[in-house]
């Protein structure tokens, strides 16, 4: 049978096909459980306190615009009487030098299988506000009064606040109310403000602290003319993120440390408040963050290793072939099927105790179970224990090649690249003499031995 070779090749592309099926239900389940494991940790932010997202100190202003204009009479023709129209509206001051002082203490909170990174922060505040005369000019025939100012703190989550926070407000305290009054913004504090005359210059220090809880990441708005803020965390892996990264930084495994300064010509904050806090964006640019993460997230490195599923198990049936092709060995598609059905569950298994051994142990203890049974197995089907263990020996190298390739991150691309071409080109050299038609002779005649219950092991 001339075509024998290429039905045999067809029936592994079958086996495949039917293997990537499994693999596919698999990756649907690692998604599952990255879904469920999500929902945990909303589950904990939702009875402790969300991202926390600090935006202030800001200044609102309240202002009345007066315009009185002439008009006649109803009633008497040539008389004119004066009306009042009034508006009202309100200045949005940010200050010209923030700095603000952060420690960020992290504690793990499980439930179930699953965690959140729960933190407590201790924020420090302190700049000034400065105005060099008053900011809005009245124009003819007009009026503007001023109204009681407030300084707010816009709180993402203001459950996560701990305790009332005192504002000191040049050389006077002040108590912090719930809520910013303002509608954009509603979660926060404000504290209302002695009088001011906006029409002189005037420089007011201020300064406050904030202890604040929150879950997986904490941000603030750098809202000053110039801002300065310093980030001290016990955390090992924090994950900067937001239009500014820090200007200095410094990671170990006892936490982090990290400065950011900014200016007003950089951030352009006065003019982000002013359309967010008016309705007029979306969402607030230009954040300062850190999110506290998990570097071997099991289930971000299972569903990377399945994405070399089909690879991997192309280069077990592409050594399976090459037994066939040079030891003149004919291995049933059932066997390949059964072997492929090994590795399949090896990401079953994979799955599923990295969720209680962590991700490392997991895949040793996987990987020794997968090729143990391969190894045992292939002693049978190959015809002799050397055969069986050398290719369990080339299936844990294989193995330990994934295992190299989903812990690179930056490059694990080019190590794929470079580990493919590499098997290609050791089976283009070892196949390089075959005669792929005589080839498919002989194995149409081993196969006929094999029916016939004639031996076919390898000499």
């Amino acid at each position: 049978m001339k075509y024998g070779l290429f039905v045999k090749i067809a029936l592994v592309f079958l086996v495949t096909l039917v293997l990537a099926i499994g693999l596919a239900q698999i990756s649907f389940l690692v998604g599952e459980r990255m879904a469920r494991r999500d929902g945990v940790v909303a589950e904990i932010a939702a009875s402790t306190a969300r991202d926390q997202v600090l935006v202030g100190p800001v200044l609102v202003m309240p202002y009345t615009r007066i315009i009185k204009t002439l008009k006649p009479a109803d009633k008497e023709e040539g008389k004119m009487i004066e009306v009042e129209k009034r508006s009202s509206d309100r200045l949005l001051l940010l200050p010209a030098e923030l700095d603000i002082q952060t420690r960020l203490n992290t504690e793990t909170v499980r439930r179930g299988l699953y965690q959140a990174v729960v933190f407590s922060a201790t924020l420090a505040f302190k700049g000034h506000f400065t105005a060099e005369g008053a900011p809005l000019q009245p124009g003819e025939n007009e009026r503007i009064t001023y109204g009681e100012p407030r300084l707010i703190v816009g709180v993402s989550d203001p459950r996560g606040i701990l305790r009332a926070p005192a504002l000191h407000w040049a050389e006077q305290r002040l108590e912090f109310l719930p809520g910013t009054g303002e509608e954009r913004m509603a979660n926060g504090i404000q504290a209302r403000l002695p009088s001011v005359d906006p029409q002189q210059p005037w420089t007011t220090e201020f300064a406050f602290s904030l202890d604040l809880r929150g879950t997986q990441s904490f941000s603030v708005a750098p809202v000053g003319d110039a801002t300065h803020i310093a980030m001290q965390g016990g955390w090992p892996h924090p994950s900067f993120f937001g239009q500014f990264l820090p200007e200095t930084r410094q990671v170990t495994p006892e936490g982090f440390t990290a400065t950011w300064a900014t200016t007003r010509l950089a951030a352009n904050m006065d003019h982000q408040i002013n359309t967010y806090l008016r309705g007029n964006q979306g969402l607030l640019q230009g954040l300062i963050g850190v999110r506290f993460i998990e570097p071997a997230d099991s289930y971000v490195q299972s569903d990377r290793a399945l994405k070399y599923s089909l690879l991997f198990i192309g280069l077990s049936f592409t050594a399976f072939f090459l037994f066939e092709v040079l030891k003149r060995l004919a291995i049933h598609p059932l066997q390949y099927g059964l072997t492929g059905a090994a590795l399949v569950l090896f990401y079953l298994l994979l799955l599923s105790l990295s969720e209680h051994l962590g991700f490392a142990l997991a895949y040793g203890v996987a990987t020794a179970a997968c090729v143990a049974l391969v190894s045992y197995y292939l002693v049978y089907v190959l015809g002799g224990i050397g055969w069986g263990l050398s290719f369990g020996a080339l299936l844990g190298g294989v193995f330990g090649i994934l295992y190299v390739l989903i812990s690179l991150e930056d490059y694990a691309l080019l190590a794929g690249s470079l580990t493919l071409f590499g098997f290609l080109a050791l089976a283009m050299v070892l196949t390089r003499k075959v005669d792929w038609y005589q080839l498919s002779d002989g194995l149409q005649h081993r196969l006929d031995q094999s029916a016939n219950g004639e031996s076919t092991s390898p000499e």
